[in-house]
């Protein structure tokens, strides 16, 4: 039992750590797009609508533990899943650049981690004992960041140095990692089949209790929250176009940024740790406002790598208590991982909108107008969270 917990930790951490390395095409990718003549607007909608596949989630969580192959849950679904996320990358790579052509491979290999990601989360929910699950949390946010700082650099030095159809085809060897680490994981075997009934009922009581009772109040402070990312897509545009920064230096401050990330844990961790989720999510949405108007100071290289280490410390002093706020809210309703997956889709989907109009707006009035806007956006979450009595 023991060696079966320890194999499924690496498991995690290996599947975890491709998430967070797959950002090696993170600057290649929105910089082809662009070559090809797509505006902002054009781009973020590639994007957004690729994404798609992040928003249910819960439907394959769902599909794996109510339908075996081979009488095992997990394994199979893992090896397929991240067959196909490689498959995606391929496809980007060999493919002519369409929109239609780019719309299904980026969807494709977005279909293939978000399954992936929920399996893992499902493998390490059946495996794990009391006094693991921190263990387990520890093993996939440290092994995400320290995929996506070491891809940064990496991701910037390769778009300055290769085609981005050779980068994809790199990068689609990463899930191959999963797929492999998968063969080697042995699963109980299952001898019965759940009712799809009993899946489906979760899904659907969960989706009553955030129409009629205190859920919807944090509902509407997601998608607050969510418009946050509008000025994601714009500012690396323009710090590219107008400001010049070259592949390296993009990927250099995309590391700095999950740098940062990762200190903003532990001050997470060390500054809220006795403070009330309610007060957390109201400091919160005060560094939020902060942290997008701080955006306006890049002017430079120098100012840019500052604001980087910043923007990543204080961008998971806003996520962290909203994630743990969504994990109270569900816990104790019965139907925790379901209620959690669906709030957390929303969630992506709210940030998906705010991604597209961001784009639009920025090629429409210009980055300091959206940045303004965006900023002054979430502050009606002030007006939200107070209605959030049981926090």
């Amino acid at each position: 039992m023991f060696f079966l917990i320890g194999r499924v930790a690496w498991l995690a951490g290996l599947v975890y750590f491709v998430q967070g390395a797959l950002g090696i095409a993170g600057i290649a990718l929105p910089l082809y797009l662009r070559a090809q003549g797509f505006s902002v607007t054009k781009i973020v909608f590639i994007s957004s609508i690729s994404s798609i596949p992040w928003f249910f989630k819960i439907i394959y969580g769902a599909v794996s533990d109510a339908v075996p192959l081979w009488h095992l849950r997990r394994k199979p679904y893992l090896i397929i899943c991240s067959l196909l996320s490689s498959f995606g990358w391929v496809l980007l790579g060999v493919l002519p650049p369409r929109e239609h052509w780019l719309i299904l491979s980026m969807m494709i290999a977005n279909l293939g981690l978000a399954a992936t990601d929920v399996i893992t989360d499902g493998l390490i929910v059946e495996y794990s004992r009391r006094g693991t699950a921190q263990i387990y949390q520890s093993i996939s946010w440290g092994a995400r960041s320290l995929g996506a700082v070491a891809s940064g650099v990496l991701g910037g030095v390769l778009a300055a140095q290769r085609t981005p159809q050779s980068i994809f085809l790199i990068t689609s060897l990463l899930p191959f990692i999963s797929f492999l680490a998968a063969l080697f994981l042995r699963e109980r075997p299952r001898h019965h089949k759940m009712k799809l009934g009993n899946v489906l009922t979760p899904i659907f009581e969960s989706i009553s209790r955030i129409l009629h009772g205190e859920l919807k109040w944090f509902l509407l402070l997601l998608l607050i929250l969510s418009n946050s990312v509008a000025i994601g897509t714009p500012l690396f545009f323009y710090m590219r176009e107008i400001l010049g920064f070259d592949e390296i230096s993009l990927g250099v401050l995309s590391s700095v940024t999950w740098f940062g990330a990762v200190l903003g844990c532990f001050f997470f961790l060390n500054l809220f740790s006795r403070t009330s989720l309610r007060t957390a999510l109201l400091w919160a949405v005060g560094v939020g406002f902060m942290n997008i108007l701080l955006t306006l100071m890049i002017k430079n290289y120098p100012s840019a790598f500052s604001i980087s280490i910043v923007s990543g410390i204080l961008g998971y002093l806003i996520l962290l208590p909203l994630f743990s706020s969504a994990a109270r809210l569900a816990h104790g309703t019965g139907v925790e991982g379901s209620l959690f997956a669906i709030l957390m889709s929303i969630f992506n989907l709210g940030q998906a909108v705010a991604s597209f109009w961001g784009g639009a707006l920025y090629e429409w009035m210009g980055l300091r107008f959206l940045i303004v806007l965006t900023a002054f956006l979430v502050l009606p979450a002030f007006w939200v969270i107070p209605r959030l009595k049981s926090l």
